[in-house]
């Protein structure tokens, strides 16, 4: 079933105090849902987050009785609406802005602190008829303008919706259900492979179809960009780049640009290529590390002896995309060997520190995120240590933990094959 979402969420126990802010957005033609959260009768919390709800109003007190104020309630109507991480203003709508401290401590907690977290008093806005919510909006903008880079990025955002819309209207135009339903299936069959065919593997076939769905957005979003100017302010600021700009780095979202953004956890027979697992055998980690290498271990001669990092094994897939969609790269899977360093040791200009030269077998990448926790990472494979091992025995002995993004794939697969087939040189003495 499609779904219809609000993109403005409005929390509170007393409607006529927040029906000038629903009456302003929907005339606007702005999708916006009023929650009632008194506590003794409120309404049902969404069972599913919703994915492009941007600004929510929340008040403090869901009752009359001051003492019933518990910011654990306050963040648990914020938790019910949006997934973590995700792109939002607050607006605290209340008399008792002197709570917002505690309201955020709870967001902080649960992972969902806004972009921007306004706290305005309502009786600043107060008015003989009710509450000026005209002057709530230009205080809500005039905060924004002071992000322009977001404009940018909100039509970034446009094209890619305007992109996807455009993908679902050609694939369902002028058909009926049986044929949109083939339609589907030769893009299932046809990038994922015969193997497919069956009433099994449907989270497979699944990611299969979102892959070449993802292939065709992104291929087409460039047409769809809305034809609007650059303002002034982003012409000084954000395209006026004198130099290399010097900030922290961002690990996670340089993580965006190699993985695919996986986080739950795999399927026990799921198998693909770029998929990067921990060894999970101690016969194998012995024939197979790179750890106890002489030209690896020189190289990481400071991240070995260091107690701050923490060094796994892992492997790397790299058996041909299409061979192992349609189940043909024959009996063994052919993979690359490599160390996951956490915390890894760095110089004085935050890079990765080895001894020396990095070898022309190593492949390095760096300033790598896995996990929320383990945020500050970096992998090195080496290219001379390739194995291969039949399919059951890799879901016995090994645990998955992300998979590399095509391009980064196809990457390290030429360099691989470039490593492979370089010449030796016959020295004359």
């Amino acid at each position: 079933m499609i779904s219809f979402e609000p993109r403005i969420a409005i929390i509170d126990d007393k409607f006529e105090e927040i029906s000038g802010i629903l009456q302003q957005y929907q005339k606007e033609g702005i999708g916006v849902k009023y929650f009632n959260a008194h506590l003794t009768d409120p309404d049902p919390k969404p069972a599913i987050h919703f994915s492009d709800l941007n600004l929510i109003f929340l008040d403090v007190h869901f009752t009359e009785n001051i003492d019933d104020y518990d910011p654990t309630h306050c963040a648990a109507w914020v938790d019910s609406l949006l997934p973590e991480n995700s792109f939002y203003i607050l607006v605290l709508w209340s008399k008792e802005t002197d709570k917002k401290d505690e309201i955020l401590d709870e967001l902080k907690l649960i992972k969902k602190e806004p972009f921007l977290f306004l706290a305005e008093q309502k009786t600043d806005y107060q008015t003989k008829d009710g509450w000026d919510f005209q002057k709530l909006r230009k205080t809500i903008d005039s905060k924004l303008s002071e992000y322009p880079e977001l404009d940018e990025l909100s039509i970034w955002k446009k094209s890619v919706l305007h992109s996807s819309n455009i993908v679902i209207g050609h694939l369902s135009k002028n058909i009926d259900v049986e044929a949109l339903r083939k339609k589907l299936q030769k893009i299932i069959l046809g990038h994922g492979g015969s193997y497919l065919i069956g009433d099994d593997k449907e989270n497979r076939k699944r990611e299969v179809l979102f892959d070449a769905l993802d292939n065709i957005l992104a291929s087409n979003s460039k047409l769809t960009r809305p034809n609007q100017n650059i303002s002034e302010l982003n012409k000084n600021s954000l395209y006026k780049i004198p130099d290399f700009p010097i900030s922290d780095v961002d690990a996670k979202l340089n993580s965006w640009f190699h993985f695919k953004l996986i986080e739950n956890k795999m399927e026990s027979n799921f198998v693909t290529s770029g998929l990067i697992s921990y060894f999970r055998n101690d016969s194998l980690s012995r024939n197979y590390s790179i750890q106890n290498d002489e030209i690896v271990s020189k190289y990481l001669k400071t991240q070995l002896e260091s107690k701050e990092t923490t060094l796994s094994d892992i492997s790397l897939i790299i058996s041909r995309p299409c061979d192992i969609a349609q189940n043909k790269f024959g009996r063994n899977l052919k993979m690359l060997s490599g160390i996951l360093i956490f915390n890894p040791i760095r110089d004085g200009k935050n890079r990765f520190k080895g001894v020396g030269t990095k070898p022309l077998s190593i492949k390095l990448y760096d300033h790598l995120s896995i996990s929320d926790i383990e945020t500050d990472c970096a992998i090195v494979f080496d290219f001379r240590y390739a194995f291969s091992l039949p399919p059951d025995i890799f879901e016995q002995r090994f645990e998955k933990v992300k998979i590399f993004n095509k391009e980064l794939l196809s990457e390290i697969q030429v360099e691989y094959s470039a490593y492979s087939s370089r010449l030796g040189i016959t020295q004359i003495i």
